[in-house]
């Protein structure tokens, strides 16, 4: 298996990042758009990327490997003061990296990094119908916080999700 280096996405990846997003999206019903919804340039997400560089509690990493692009976490934080401490969790990892430890390795560098930037607390929706995904956030020390009934209308059918968060012990 080749090595996957876990790093920054910098602001001038957008198309890779880009063709990323575009390959789970038609990969997965468990993400938050589906084959052809979504619609965004790479240069809106290098705009992106290069945004949520400015704000100490955001990041965005990237799972490489021999110059692709096999995964991503975001972790978006807010410049609001009562609501600064905590960031929003997005994660997604290629369907032939599944289970290969890249989706660790994001979330073990993001959970190393929050306490350096200020962040105490990390909380993300999973589907309620993706229970491998459940297990691997609590098997991380995540727990669940709340229910969001039909937050999602896939393929007709409601769809709940789960609040969960991690908080960073003082």
């Amino acid at each position: 298996m080749s090595a996957v280096q876990i790093r920054d996405v910098l602001p001038d990846e957008g198309a890779k990042l880009l063709e990323l997003r575009l390959q789970l999206f038609s990969e997965s019903d468990f993400l938050l758009y589906g084959p052809g919804e979504y619609s965004i340039t790479p240069t809106e997400i290098s705009a992106q990327i290069e945004k949520a560089s400015k704000f100490p509690n955001s990041r965005a990493l990237i799972a490489e490997t021999e110059g692709s692009f096999v995964g991503f976490l975001s972790a978006t934080g807010s410049p609001v003061p009562r609501i600064r401490h905590s960031a929003h969790l997005a994660l997604g990892v290629a369907r032939s990296w599944w289970g290969r430890g890249v989706g660790t390795s994001l979330m073990k560098e993001a959970l190393r990094w929050a306490p350096t930037a200020g962040v105490s607390r990390f909380e993300l929706f999973v589907m309620a119908t993706n229970p491998r995904a459940i297990s691997f956030y609590e098997r991380l020390g995540f727990k669940f916080e709340g229910l969001r009934r039909r937050a999602y209308i896939i393929n007709g059918e409601p769809i709940d999700d789960h609040l969960m968060g991690y908080v960073f012990e003082a």
